[in-house]
């Protein structure tokens, strides 16, 4: 379930890069002024420690998602799809069979990878979803949008991260008079963003994971790849259909390793796969 904290959030507006960079309030006389040293005014600043630290975490993932897409696609284009024209034609011409070459979920896994240029755009939620040719889950777009801009706004969609309503839990701003009740709404706020922080940075390290598995699977393929030439299977010798199937075994592991995803459909972490997870 979503968090929503009791908390009165006048025309508060957090912008720029991320969450609290820049606060506007319609009526700057609404915001409360804390004696310093009190629980509340300490409150207040663990508060906004807590924001800053979000904000933090959403741009690490935001960096690690973009470098993480720009490997799916050169693994993609440079190394799985020229792959799948060189098996496409050893088959016209009677040399190997995709039967043969590739297992059972790596046969899939390559035929799901889209084929032929791919805009940016489609690519979005590539880093979190996996290489696919699907629009993301319903309900993504918001919390897409925050990753990439860093922008929350009390009128925009409502963004969730890890169950936390970002806006109310970001933009804290308690109009009780009773200091416990302030102390407590700041208190709850900085609980759920820091379980929002907790859940960035693990989805920062899953990212670097992934791009650390791709990066040596396609690397491995790469190589086999470029020793391995169509005129070689005229000869009808056993070496360059046994380092086909050797290839053939790696770019399955490599799409599979693509489609990984970070994230469920329903915003959680997703399990590791098998080879990740021992």
């Amino acid at each position: 379930m979503p968090i929503f904290l009791p908390v009165a959030l006048g025309g508060l507006a957090l912008t720029a890069l991320g969450l609290g960079v820049k606060r506007v309030l319609e009526d700057a006389s609404a915001r409360p002024v804390f004696a310093e040293g009190t629980p509340a005014a300490e409150a207040m600043a663990r508060h906004g420690a807590q924001v800053a630290a979000v904000r933090s975490a959403r741009q690490r993932v935001k960096e690690r998602m973009r470098a993480y897409a720009e490997r799916q696609e050169r693994a993609r284009r440079e190394t799985a799809e020229p792959f799948l024209i060189l098996l496409e034609r050893l088959e016209r011409w009677g040399q190997a069979s995709a039967r043969e070459v590739l297992t059972g979920p790596g046969r899939d896994a390559l035929t799901a990878l889209p084929r032929g240029p791919v805009l940016r755009g489609s690519r979005r939620a590539w880093a979190l979803r996996g290489v696919s040719g699907e629009e993301p889950p319903p309900g993504w777009e918001a919390m897409l949008e925050w990753l990439d801009r860093g922008v929350l706004t009390p009128d925009g969609p409502p963004v969730e991260v890890a169950g936390v309503a970002l806006y109310p839990a970001a933009a804290c701003l308690p109009t009780v008079a009773a200091e416990a009740e302030v102390v407590r709404a700041f208190g709850e706020a900085s609980e759920a963003l820091g379980r929002v922080e907790a859940f960035l940075d693990a989805v920062h390290a899953r990212l670097e994971e992934l791009e650390r598995r791709v990066e040596m699977l396609q690397g491995r393929a790469s190589v086999q790849l470029a020793y391995l030439e169509p005129t070689s299977f005229e000869a009808e010798g056993p070496e360059p259909r046994e380092r086909l199937r050797r290839l053939g075994y790696l770019m399955g592991a490599l799409a599979e390793a693509l489609r990984w995803p970070v994230l469920s459909r329903d915003g959680g972490l997703a399990d590791l796969p098998a080879p990740l997870a021992d």
